[in-house]
């Protein structure tokens, strides 16, 4: 059957060789981001952005 759009690229499959520490590293700058984002609009407390950046940067 036609798909009406465009495959999500996971729908794919696995994503190519090499690619894969790409990503990572990617979402985790994209996170850390968020986390300043948050942090710097009074959303998260300093003790708050401190953990939560911790514990993104022990998963690399």
């Amino acid at each position: 059957p036609a798909l009406d759009g465009p495959r999500a690229p996971e729908a794919d499959g696995p994503a190519p060789p090499g690619r894969g520490a790409e990503d990572d590293h990617d979402a985790l700058l994209r996170r850390l981001r968020e986390l300043g984002e948050l942090h710097r609009s009074g959303i998260l407390t300093d003790e708050e952005f401190t953990l939560a950046k911790q514990a993104i940067l022990k998963r690399m």
